[in-house]
Order: C-alpha cells, then structure tokens, then sequence
C-alpha cells in the first residue's frame, strides 16, 4: 500500500465507530530522560472538539482527497495544499511514540498544579481506535503558554450582569493538527511543529551550521560569523541552507557561477574584494537575511517562452521524458 492509498483506508477508518483518548507529552526532566505521558480525561464536549479538530484538518480533506501527497523533500517547500509522508519505521522518534501512545490505560493522569510538568509540555496526541484496535494518532504542539493564567492580565467571566475573576486553570486548544500516524506512514501538515515536537530541529540546526562552513569554502562570504550564527538559529534560514547542500550543483558551486545572476536581476548583494578573493557580503536585517542563500538556491529565473525574470519560493523538476 502505497501513502495516497493509506489515506483512502483512513477515510473510511475515521467514518466509523471510533473512541477518543487524549494524552500531553512533556520533556524529560534530563537530557538523557524519556517523555513524560500523562491522559488528558475529557467531558463530552470537550471530546467532541477533538473528533472536530480531527475531522476539519484531516478527515474533510479525505473524501475526495483534496491534498497533493508528497514524500518528505527537504529542498521542496510545501504549499499549504500539501501533505507529506515518510514511513514510520525510518522515524525512529515517531514510532516509539506510537508505541507509547497505543496503550494509555495505565498512564498517569494530568494534573492542573503540577507546574513542573507544565513547564516541560510539548505536545498533545489524540488517539482515535476502532473496535478491531486499528488506531490513528493525531499530534499538535503544545506548550505551558497554552495555560491562560500565564499570560498578563486577568481573565474575566460574564456571569449574570456581572464580570467575575477566573481562578480555575482554563488551558486554551487550538484547532490545529501538526501531523498524523496512520498505519505505516507519517503524514506532515506543518513541518517546522512536526520536527519540534519530536526534537529533529536541533539535529537541521547543527546540520545547517556544518553547511554554512562548507558553502563558505566554496563561495566566501564576508561577515561570516554572523551568517553562520543566524543558520544554526534561524529555521527558516536552516530549511534553506539544508536544502542546498543537497543540489547537484553544491560541490561546484563559486563566486564566477553567481555573479551573472547578481548582475542580470540586479541583486542587492554587495561584494568586497581583497587579496584577490571577492566575497558575498552577509547582512543579518530580516528584510536582507535571506538574499544570498536566494541566490545559490537558484531561487531567480527567467521563462524560456517570455523572456520575464521570476523569484520562485519552490521548484520541482518536471517528469523525464
């Protein structure tokens, strides 16, 4: 079976008679720890937000399939029409996960005063089973913020005429799903949530800074510290950089490659030379951040039909002919 068809069996899987248990997941207390899962026990009503939660993001985009399915790409940016897939079993963090998460009979509750578990929140799973135990796993970021107490201010009720404090702990969901488990596939909605909840953004942040030294042995840039600093912290800058390490054209890649793009699409990119050496100038200001990996992405073209000059945010080669 194949990821378009697994979703096929999971439309016809979430049509049917399904229980709802929900579970927080909390960082270990120490780095060499294990995830703290604690069962959420929900009301009717507050049950009946999830299955809609699930049913919204999920299930109405089923029948018919109104995604575009594609495997985990990092050089492809997805579109918001998109969901990505990999088999759970090359997701080692993921399938203990699902292990963990298919029996909660035994898990220890949530408690609302436990403010050092609260603090250690990461996400919340939702785990929807039918009576032959066939399960599907629904998972969204969730973090101590979550708890309206945390934020400044007071949170007040109407209640006949007059406006009374709130002293409960009220936590607020959001009707957000990051990323789903249906049988052997991962399914990614929102990738940067889906790598922080189970902790591969370290891994693309340290990746990104490896990079950023090797692409500054091809092609120098100066104020380099700076632009190594900001791809080892800024993701979307990680994303990028990740992405062109893994371009045919990496390895060849120099300053003679890139300087007739600079110049036909007037680039603002300013160069210094000295010692013979021309170097692309890093600035770190959001609005400029971006420029220089732009550029070695190959993210400026221009139409073989109009002769128009185009920045393009994603690509994908078309079918070999």
């Amino acid at each position: 079976m194949n990821a378009r068809e697994n979703l096929a069996e999971l439309s016809d899987f979430l049509a049917g008679d399904l229980t709802l248990e929900l579970a927080a997941v909390a960082r270990p207390r120490e780095s060499q720890g294990a995830p703290e899962y604690r069962s959420i026990a929900l009301a009717r009503q507050a049950e009946q937000f999830f299955r809609d939660v699930v049913n919204d993001c999920v299930g109405r985009h089923l029948s018919p399939l109104s995604w575009s399915v594609r495997e985990i790409d990092p050089t492809y940016k997805p579109d918001q029409t998109d969901v990505e897939w990999q088999r759970l079993v090359d997701l080692l963090p993921v399938s203990s996960t699902i292990t963990r998460l298919s029996n909660l009979s035994s898990t220890e509750p949530f408690r609302s005063k436990d403010d050092d578990y609260k603090s250690r929140l990461s996400y919340w799973a939702a785990v929807m089973s039918d009576a032959d135990g066939r399960q599907a796993f629904f998972f969204r970021a969730f973090s101590a913020k979550a708890e309206l107490k945390r934020k400044r201010g007071a949170a007040l009720v109407a209640r006949d005429g007059a406006f009374g404090l709130v002293e409960d702990s009220i936590f607020v969901f959001d009707d957000v799903v990051d990323c789903f488990v249906f049988g052997e596939f991962v399914y990614v909605l929102r990738r940067r949530d889906f790598r922080r909840i189970f902790d591969q953004m370290e891994k693309v942040l340290r990746r990104a800074k490896a990079v950023a030294g090797e692409l500054h042995a091809r092609v120098p840039i100066d104020n380099f510290e700076a632009f190594e600093q900001a791809c080892a912290t800024d993701s979307r800058l990680a994303d990028k950089i990740v992405a062109i390490s893994k371009r045919d054209y990496f390895d060849k890649l120099n300053y003679e490659m890139l300087s007739p793009v600079i110049e036909e699409f007037g680039l603002e990119i300013p160069t210094v030379a000295s010692d013979g050496e021309t170097r692309l100038v890093f600035r770190p200001a959001p609005s400029d951040r971006f420029r220089i990996l732009k550029l070695i992405d190959d993210d400026y073209l221009r139409s073989a039909m109009t002769e128009h000059r185009y920045e393009v945010n994603s690509k994908t080669e078309p079918p070999a002919s």
